[in-house]
């Protein structure tokens, strides 16, 4: 199996693809990832930054992440579906939302992250150790 990976997202106008990083896959419960995804986690691959292209027609989120450093979140304008996650305390990934995966089977998480902000609801969803 490649490591390259491709996606979009649900109308088909915004394309991206990259290099999958050897970095462990993960289930994100932060509160930014909860209500940017209207649910209770976000699910994501992260990617090799150097090696992500995206259509031009993507547009990006900026918000203050818990390091107080700028988070981005990518979207498509048109259908407003959720693609991707970067941060600059972490530049050297992308982090591509596992529902945009071309082949979504291709995401098997490893982990769960930001324990404290699961909910009783989805805490069901919770994998491995933080």
């Amino acid at each position: 199996m490649t490591d390259d990976i491709q996606g979009g997202c649900k109308c088909g106008l915004v394309r991206f693809s990259g290099v999958r990083a050897d970095k462990a896959m993960f289930r994100c419960h932060c509160r930014d990832c909860q209500q940017l995804t209207g649910t209770g986690h976000a699910d994501l691959m992260p990617l090799v930054a150097a090696s992500f292209e995206i259509s031009d027609v993507s547009k990006t989120y900026e918000m203050t992440g818990g390091s107080g450093k700028p988070t981005y979140s990518g979207f498509c304008p048109n259908c407003g579906s959720q693609l991707t996650r970067q941060s600059v305390k972490m530049r050297e990934f992308i982090y591509i939302h596992a529902a945009a995966l071309d082949d979504p089977s291709r995401y098997v998480p490893a982990k769960s992250i930001f324990l404290d902000d699961v909910h009783p609801w989805d805490a069901g969803s919770v994998v491995g150790e933080d």
